[in-house]
């Protein structure tokens, strides 16, 4: 179980590595696996970790709700064209990147709120 959950982390780790971190919102078909996978990979290296390794440990967190980030591609789509310089977006677009946007916060809260005891008990 721990090796297949470090291959899946290993795997994601390097789309991260791969992306601009300064944008909100990016399609879930560059995810190298399901969210469900990467979820439960992560699940799994944070009980394996205990409490120890903190620096891993926080890594491990930081990716878990920077998942959250990660929207379906039909979502990633309106991010990107509002977000492109120059790019006349409608009132209604606008609207509805500005929700997408809210989801993913709120989302990612409640990531950090989930992942932060796991291990820990």
């Amino acid at each position: 179980m721990l090796s297949l959950a470090t291959k899946v982390l290993n795997d994601y780790s390097k789309v991260l590595a791969s992306i601009e971190p300064s944008n909100l919102g990016f399609a879930e078909s560059f995810l190298p696996h399901s969210k469900a996978a990467i979820r439960e990979a992560t699940r799994t290296a944070l009980h394996h970790l205990g409490g120890g390794q903190p620096t891993l440990r926080e890594a491990l967190i930081r990716g878990f709700v920077y998942l959250e980030q990660f929207v379906p591609d039909e979502q990633a789509e309106v991010l990107l064209m509002a977000a492109m310089p120059g790019a006349e977006v409608s009132n209604a677009d606008g609207a509805k990147a500005q929700a997408i946007i809210t989801d993913i916060k709120l989302r990612m809260e409640r990531a950090l709120q989930e992942i932060s005891q796991v291990g820990t008990r």
